[in-house]
């Protein structure tokens, strides 16, 4: 019988050992599974109705829920958006263009995309030393897409640089140093690669194959990134395009026109 009962508690005392083992399992797992599902919300997506991305991701490329398909898109290189079909179909997008929608899609634009921005060069653990400082000019943004557009359009932006210990913000930058300085926060910049000139324009075209002209800025850029020959981007008011174009020195446009010259 004592043999019996010492048995019985030493049976006991490993179940309960193995019940508080499996509960700390438990727990762990329910920690992580929420730090991957609330990671989606660190940064804020911005939303486009009626709006779609072109050119669907590598797998896997559909869901059920938002929050699994922005959680996916954040990890995935070529992801820069996810697209509302219908009612419960999620898909992940690589195109960086917003484009109308005929059926009543909803774009959730990346806020932190991997892959090469246009007009962007990324360096990671690097920051723009100051703030653009401009009377009615806001300068932190909750996406890096947004935060790009409105550097581009701001003469005295430079970069952009991300703040990991600041709510995640993007914010617009001067190069105060005349240069990009170590972090030690785990900040990422993208420095611009173009000047902004108002009122401006760039002479000659410079074509890839037959192509000058674009619907929107990004692809404009995209497309004198790639191209040796190309001075930068002007926007021709009268036509509502953007061209790229061969010269380097901008010139005052008697139409209104605007450049971003590259670097």
């Amino acid at each position: 019988q004592w043999y019996q009962r010492r048995v019985d508690i030493t049976a006991g005392n490993e179940y309960k050992s193995y019940l508080r083992n499996t509960m700390k399992v438990v727990v762990i797992l329910t920690v992580v599974l929420a730090m991957a599902s609330a990671s989606a919300y660190r940064y804020k997506w911005a939303v486009y109705k009626k709006s779609y991305l072109s050119a669907y991701t590598q797998e896997p490329k559909q869901f059920k829920k938002l929050l699994e398909a922005e959680r996916v898109c954040l990890e995935k290189y070529d992801c820069a958006g996810v697209v509302k079909e219908g009612k419960k179909r999620y898909t992940l997008r690589k195109g960086l263009i917003l484009r109308a929608s005929p059926s009543k899609e909803i774009v959730y634009m990346n806020p932190y995309p991997r892959m090469k921005t246009p007009g962007y060069i990324r360096y990671y653990n690097m920051y723009a030393g100051g703030y653009v400082s401009v009377p009615g000019l806001k300068f932190v943004y909750e996406s890096l897409l947004e935060a790009q557009d409105a550097c581009l359009n701001e003469n005295s932006c430079e970069a952009v640089t991300s703040e990991p210990l600041n709510s995640n913000r993007f914010t617009l930058r001067r190069m105060s140093h005349g240069k990009l300085m170590s972090s030690p926060s785990d900040e990422t910049t993208w420095k611009c690669n173009y000047k902004y000139h108002p009122g401006k324009y760039l002479g000659g075209y410079a074509k890839n194959g037959s192509a000058y002209a674009y619907q929107t800025l990004r692809e404009a850029l995209a497309a004198c990134d790639k191209l040796s020959n190309c001075g930068g981007v002007t926007w021709e008011k009268v036509n509502n395009r953007y061209t790229t174009r061969a010269d380097r020195t901008p010139l005052l446009s008697p139409t209104g026109e605007n450049s971003w010259k590259k670097n």
